[in-house]
C-alpha cells in the first residue's frame, strides 16, 4: 500500500545532508556503533564514504562528534551534552511527567519509561525510572521502530488506517508482521483505543512484558507515551490489566496537566 498523502508531503522537504547527519548521530548513539570508523558508518548507513567523511568533519568542527585519534574512530561529541541539557529545560512536559514515572515505579515495582516520537516512524526512550530489586534496566536514548512494543501500538492506534498499515507492512523493527498478523492488529486496534492502554507479553522481546498508554500533548496528537516494563516471570498476563488501568489513568492525568501549560 502506498504512503498516505500527509507522509508523502512531509518527505518532499527533506534535506539529504541534514538527514544523513542525523542518521550518523543516531547510529553513534547505539552501543554497537558508539566508536566507529568512517567505513563502518558509511557501510551501516549505505552512504558514500567521501560524503560520510565530509559530514563527520563538519560535525567534528562543532564538537557534535569527536574523533579519537589513536583509534581512528568517531564517537558522539561533548556539545551534545550541552544541547541535551538545554532541550530538557525547554521540554516542559518532562518536568510534569517525571514525578508520575517515579510514582508508577514505586507503586508497581516495575521500570517506567517515557517514549517520544522521533520523526514519522521512530521512537526513543527520553526518560526512565528503574525499579529496584531486579527491575528491568533500560537505556535513555535507545531507539525503536514505531511498530515496536506496547508503546508503538499506542501510537499506531491513533493513526489513520492507511498510514498504520504502511508502517506495519514496511517498517523494520523488533518484529516483522505477516499479512495475517497485520489483520489481527487491525482487529485489536479498537480494543486498544477503548481500553486506553496496550499490553504486550513477550511478543517483541522474550521474557519482557510492557503496559503503555498514550499522552496527548495537543487535542489529537499523541507525541509521547508512558510504559511500565517488567519480566514475564514476575507477572501473569491477566494480572497486568489492573496495572494497565493505572497507566491509562496516569496518562490521562498527565495529558490534563500538560494542556494547562500549552
Amino acid at each position: 500500500m502506498m504512503e498516505n498523502q500527509k507522509t508523502k508531503e512531509k518527505r518532499k522537504y527533506t534535506v539529504p545532508a541534514l538527514e544523513n547527519a542525523f542518521q550518523i548521530l543516531r547510529l553513534l548513539s547505539r552501543n554497537r556503533f558508539r566508536e566507529s570508523t568512517v567505513t563502518e558508518i558509511a557501510n551501516a548507513l549505505s552512504l558514500n564514504p567521501a560524503t560520510c567523511y565530509r559530514i563527520l568533519q563538519s560535525l567534528e568542527g562543532y564538537s557534535i562528534v569527536r574523533y579519537i585519534e589513536n583509534k581512528k574512530r568517531y564517537t558522539l561529541g561533548p556539545y551534545l551534552v550541552v544541547l541535551g541539557e538545554r532541550a530538557k529545560e525547554h521540554l516542559d512536559y518532562l518536568t510534569i511527567i517525571m514525578p508520575y514515572l517515579e510514582k508508577l515505579t514505586k507503586e508497581t515495582n516495575m521500570t517506567s519509561i517515557l517514549v517520544n516520537k522521533i520523526g514519522e516512524d521512530k521512537l526513543a526512550i527520553v526518560a526512565k525510572v528503574e525499579a529496584n530489586d531486579f527491575g528491568v534496566s533500560v537505556s535513555v536514548g535507545r531507539h525503536f521502530s514505531i511498530t515496536d512494543g506496547s508503546f508503538g501500538m499506542c501510537f499506531l492506534a491513533n493513526m489513520d488506517i492507511e498510514q498504520r498499515e504502511y508502517f506495519l507492512k514496511h517498517q523494520k523493527g523488533l518484529k516483522t508482521f505477516t499479512e495475517e498478523e497485520v489483520k489481527l492488529i487491525e482487529r485489536d486496534i479498537d480494543h486498544i483505543k477503548e481500553n486506553g492502554y496496550c499490553i504486550t507479553y513477550g511478543e517483541y522481546i522474550k521474557g519482557l512484558c510492557g503496559i503503555a498508554a498514550p499522552v496527548f500533548t495537543s487535542e489529537n496528537e499523541a507525541e509521547v507515551s508512558i510504559e511500565l516494563i517488567g519480566f514475564t516471570s514476575q507477572f501473569e498476563k491477566d494480572d497486568l490489566h489492573s496495572k494497565g488501568i493505572l497507566v491509562k489513568e496516569t496518562a490521562e492525568e498527565i495529558t490534563r496537566n500538560i494542556r494547562r501549560f500549552v
